[in-house]
């Protein structure tokens, strides 16, 4: 069997600027970040609960990863 990882991430990207936002600041040279429009929320998993828990949340429309996955912009 293979091994558990404790945690989990659930992740989703979120609009956080619209469109026609993004489309102005283009228009008057600036620039759009990546990266920084997806959120996350790391999940305590076990063995017993793991594939319900990551079921759960697919459900609801997350992407599930394991935490060493996830890259934190700001630090690197």
């Amino acid at each position: 069997m293979p091994k558990c990882e404790r945690w989990i991430v659930a992740q989703k990207m979120v609009e956080v600027l619209n469109r026609e936002t993004i489309k102005q600041i283009l228009d008057l040279g600036g620039q759009i970040g990546g990266g920084w429009n997806c959120i996350h929320q790391h999940v305590y998993v076990n063995t017993e609960n793991k594939e319900r828990i990551e079921e759960l949340l697919e459900k609801q429309g997350l992407e599930i990863t394991a935490t060493t996955a996830i890259r934190h912009p700001e630090i690197g």
